[in-house]
């Protein structure tokens, strides 16, 4: 297998993305200005001890605090169960644990959230590398199997925390030589090889664990369905490593019934608001302190 995935795909024939696509492609640095204000406010509030985030019923949401990674801790659904032991040693303040946050714009906001979380305690240090309009099935704007070695020497992450794939139904790709388009067996199983090669070059750079991080519901039962057919193939992706922990965002985000909660998502319905960005971040700590907690 190629050490690029995307290398037996070139831009010649590709398939432009969808209109839609480009319009809400132009909004997404207003999202990321916005969730980067959003976030100052929340580092503030979460310093004071308090969430500023509100449920959709109207009140007050339960603050996360900034607790300590102690397993327990957050009251988000469980992730997929970690395997054990624990990974390596308790984070302490001296020897923060180097997490790796990364992705597309829907990353932008949990990512942002969780790092301004890991501050406050002083047991983690996150850099967060979310990139706009980027995706699995195109090396453009980025590449992400060429980018991920760099980032992964540059900080040497203990942990790294991956979020993609709403840009990418309806973008083709070319396997074996053929041209496939979503939902044909060869595009989805190309798709999860890819994601696969995403989390084995973070563990091939001496991360311990990954968090993949799924797709959310959708505005619209279209969508909603090709977000669940590209978590079956990231849930896929992630069983083949047990250094890997699949992180349900779908029922995060979506009523009991699996239903669409506009008050979690921005104006485009696909990004996320404050609250639903909160959501994100806690399941991705609460995944986190099933295998490390502080020293005692």
């Amino acid at each position: 297998m190629s050490d690029d995935p995307f290398s037996e795909q070139g831009p010649d024939g590709a398939r432009q993305p969808p209109r839609r696509m480009r319009r809400r492609d132009q909004i997404i640095a207003l999202c990321i200005l916005a969730a980067a204000v959003v976030a100052i406010v929340a580092g503030v509030a979460l310093a004071a001890g308090r969430s500023p985030e509100r449920d959709s019923a109207g009140g007050a949401s339960a603050d996360p605090g900034p607790s300590t990674l102690v397993a327990g801790a957050s009251a988000s659904p469980s992730p997929t169960p970690s395997p054990s032991p624990t990974p390596s040693p308790s984070p302490t303040r001296p020897h923060p644990l180097r997490v790796y946050f990364g992705g597309d714009s829907l990353a932008g906001l949990p990512g942002i959230l969780f790092a301004r979380r890991g501050s406050c305690t002083g047991l983690m240090k996150v850099r967060t590398d979310y990139q706009v309009s980027s995706r699995l099935t195109y090396p453009q704007p980025i590449n992400w199997p060429a980018r991920l070695p760099g980032q992964m020497n540059a900080q040497h992450p203990d942990v790294g925390v991956f979020m993609i794939g709403a840009n990418d139904p309806g973008m083709p790709m070319t396997v074996k030589g053929r041209f496939t388009m979503y939902p044909q067996k060869a595009w989805l199983d190309e798709y999860e090889r890819r994601a696969e090669t995403l989390m084995r070059v973070m563990l091939n750079h001496g991360v311990t664990r990954v968090y993949w991080v799924g797709l959310p519901v959708m505005p619209n039962k279209h969508e909603t369905n090709q977000a669940k057919r590209l978590n079956t193939q990231f849930k896929a992706a992630a069983a083949k490593h047990s250094e890997v922990v699949y992180v349900d965002a779908f029922r995060l985000l979506a009523t009991k019934k699996g239903g669409f909660i506009a008050s979690l998502r921005s104006g485009d319905g696909v990004h996320f608001t404050s609250e639903g960005a909160w959501r994100i971040a806690n399941a991705v700590w609460a995944a986190m302190q099933r295998d490390w907690s502080p020293a005692q």
